[in-house]
């Protein structure tokens, strides 16, 4: 009981910071550079089709990580939280991309550690 006790105050204490499978350290995952971002919702086939597809991108600096983003979903006043976290294989290294069917969010906030890294403001509707 005592190991056990021991092991979950490790775990509280731990930094917010991922760690990959067979990795000691934690991951720089949130330390990048935004070099663009954007948000759209693409409505093809048009006006009269189905609902749009969400697709949010922002372009980092190429650092040798993959990151993806984690949904926690809408917030009451119609804001998209995407979290920032590493992920496998090594492709895509300059985007980390969104995409949800049927979301129009007012805006997109993007966070990383619980940090708050940028705001998109203008979710635009691409017919």
């Amino acid at each position: 009981m005592k190991s056990y006790l021991s092991a979950l105050a490790l775990l509280v204490a731990a930094p917010a910071a991922c760690i990959m499978p067979g990795m000691a350290e934690p991951s720089p995952v949130c330390d990048f550079e935004t070099l663009d971002t954007s948000a759209w919702i693409n409505m093809m086939p048009g006006p009269g089709g189905p609902p749009g597809n969400l697709v949010v991108m922002v372009k980092v600096e190429d650092d040798g990580i993959s990151r993806r983003f984690d949904s926690r979903g809408l917030s009451a006043d119609g804001t998209l939280m995407l979290d920032v976290v590493e992920c496998g294989p090594k492709e895509g290294l300059g985007k980390i991309v969104y995409r949800g069917k049927g979301l129009r969010p007012q805006r997109v906030d993007i966070y990383c550690g619980g940090a708050l890294v940028t705001r998109i403001e203008d979710v635009t509707i691409a017919q």
